[in-house]
């Protein structure tokens, strides 16, 4: 027996704790496999030296890097035009990977003023902990925002498109401010996949909650951030020390669901339009929100901005009992509160988003207990309009009740 050749075990305990040897082929799968280890053997501490420096391509541990993780990343990587990506464990968690490299005590955060509700959490409530200050701008309209950069600025975040009323950041404007300043701006780009590459705008980062429309099957919890390299090396690293890389099942599953992401959004985006016209309509409906609807206070900018409008659609239809009728009397629509379905979705923000966050704020950003946030999937349009027509009546009649 050679001095390289593993002794044949004796005994049936030894022989079924020990790992199979690798499977011996000279073809490939079609699709990439599950690889769900936790750790790599390295051949020697000269193989451990050369993992970690990276002159030796492999990984260690599965929390700082994995093979499903990897693949993920780089289709993400090209789908938004970016140097490097990474996996994250969920979309707040790709946030925060991409700002607390940036941040240390005493430094500034610029925030747009319309953000997911856990977004604003965190930069109010946890970050202010750590004596990290910041100030609101609206995206949508800029013209402020260089008065607000301040010395201790370190990081400017918005969203493409706003949750939930669906606001089109200036996504130019900014990316210019941020440059003269030398602060990147980091987009949450998690409504607008395919439809929007906001590094092509000058966003230094981008972040989805992979979660959504990237996995599409509500079936997995991840995020990404992409862009430049450094920046992305930093949250990386930030990552792995808190403990916020994603999984391989998750990132295995994902990368299933990106194959189909630029038809879903194709599809669900027409359909979405489509809605939004229809409801634009109704006299039971007080205000729509889609950012193609010449009613949209963006419209033109998301004309020249986005491929397409997205599949979330907002709409107004009264108060808290008038978006309970409208819920109640949709049995097969369910209300989610997630988005990015292939199933249509209803959620409602001041309940579930945008819980807990200040009502008067709320309400002079137009986030009102009659908000309904529509996630679009891919049924048939007209089977799903006469569902929300059918709901609408419902909606009347509590508002004919409720008159009396």
């Amino acid at each position: 027996m050679s001095s390289d050749e593993a002794p044949t075990p004796r005994s049936v305990d030894t022989l079924c704790a020990r790992a199979p040897a690798p499977a011996n082929t000279s073809s490939r799968p079609l699709v990439p496999p599950l690889e769900l280890a936790v750790v790599y053997c390295p051949q020697d501490l000269g193989h451990v030296d050369a993992l970690y420096d990276r002159s030796a391509q492999g990984y260690i541990y599965a929390r700082e890097r994995h093979p499903n993780a990897d693949q993920l990343a780089a289709k993400i990587a090209a789908l938004e035009g970016a140097e490097s990506a990474l996996v994250c464990a969920s979309g707040m968690a790709a946030i925060s990977a991409a700002i607390l490299p940036l941040l240390g005590q005493g430094d500034h955060l610029l925030l747009a003023a319309e953000l997911y509700g856990k977004t604003t959490v965190l930069v109010a409530r946890e970050l202010a902990r750590l004596g990290i200050t910041h100030t609101t701008f609206d995206a949508a309209n800029p013209s402020d925002l260089a008065s607000k950069i301040t010395p201790r600025t370190r990081a400017i975040l918005i969203e493409t498109l706003s949750n939930p009323l669906l606001r089109v950041a200036d996504l130019a404007s900014i990316a210019l401010a941020a440059r003269a300043w030398g602060v990147p701006l980091i987009v949450d780009n998690t409504f607008a996949p395919v439809i929007c590459r906001p590094i092509e705008q000058g966003a230094a980062l981008v972040v989805h909650s992979a979660t959504k429309m990237i996995g599409g099957h509500s079936d997995l919890t991840l995020g990404v951030v992409a862009g430049l390299a450094p920046l992305v090396e930093g949250a990386r690293a930030t990552a792995a020390a808190f403990g916020l890389t994603g999984n391989p099942f998750e990132s295995w599953l994902a990368l299933r669901g990106l194959a189909t992401l630029p038809v879903r959004m194709e599809r669900a985006s027409r359909t979405a339009h489509l809605l939004g016209q229809r409801f634009e309509a109704e006299p039971r409906v007080r205000r729509v929100w889609y950012p193609l609807l010449d009613s949209h206070p963006d419209s033109q900018r998301a004309g020249a901005l986005l491929s397409a409008g997205g599949s979330m659609l907002t709409i107004e239809i009264g108060g808290r009992a008038e978006v309970d009728a409208f819920m109640r009397a949709l049995p097969s629509i369910p209300f989610a509160p997630s988005l990015g379905d292939v199933q249509t979705t209803l959620s409602h923000p001041c309940t579930t988003s945008h819980r807990g966050q200040d009502p008067q704020t709320l309400e002079r950003l137009g986030i009102v207990p009659g908000v309904v946030r529509i996630s679009v999937g891919l049924e048939d349009p007209e089977d799903l309009w006469r569902e929300f027509a059918g709901a609408l009546a419902a909606v009347e009649r509590v508002a004919r009740e409720g008159a009396r």
